[in-house]
């Protein structure tokens, strides 16, 4: 485990490299997106495939911060960062990759990170973890600093793919470039 987290810290401070000679920015989101439908399947925890944990019924915002650096001037652009969730007085966070693709005021972005998780706040901790965390979503761009759209996060712990949470969640995410 520890051999293939230095190497995709390797792989990355390399990607990072090659990128900065090309046009590189900073950047932050503010994303709010809403729950719309929510679900967690522990199925190798309890032994049975028909315990599904359906949390349909909690329509919540839940706030989260990227930081990133983002590499790309054109339609399609990506970059590596941090994602934080907020929970009141609690920050729990993990370093994330993305690739964004735009068509006209399309937005496709596919995001994937995981692998070491952090909170800050009441309990500070650091860990690796062998969980991925997926996320996909569809956004239409009203603004170049505001896009509104859709999408879906899974998190799974690569041990064992079939205990997954995820949920669907429409969302406005706010985007701030600095160079």
């Amino acid at each position: 485990m520890k051999r293939k987290l230095v190497l995709v810290v390797l792989l990355a401070a390399l990607l990072l490299g090659a990128a900065a000679a090309a046009t590189a920015d900073v950047r932050l989101d503010f994303d709010v997106p809403w729950l719309v439908a929510a679900g967690l399947n522990v199925e190798t925890v309890t032994g049975s495939s028909s315990v599904n944990v359906d949390l349909t019924h909690f329509h919540i915002p839940l706030p989260y911060v990227m930081l990133a650096y983002q590499f790309g001037d054109s339609e399609i652009r990506g970059g590596f960062g941090v994602r934080s969730y907020t929970v009141l007085i609690e920050f729990f966070g993990w370093p994330m990759g993305y690739v964004e693709a735009e068509f006209d005021k399309l937005v496709l972005r596919a995001e994937l990170g995981g692998f070491a998780l952090f909170s800050f706040g009441v309990y500070n901790y650091l860990t690796v973890q062998s969980i991925v965390i997926p996320d996909f979503q569809v956004g239409y761009q009203l603004f170049p600093w505001l896009k509104l759209g859709a999408g879906v996060l899974m998190a799974a712990p690569l041990s064992d793919i079939r205990n997954n949470g995820w949920l669907f969640y429409v969302n406005a995410r706010f985007t701030f470039d600095f160079k």
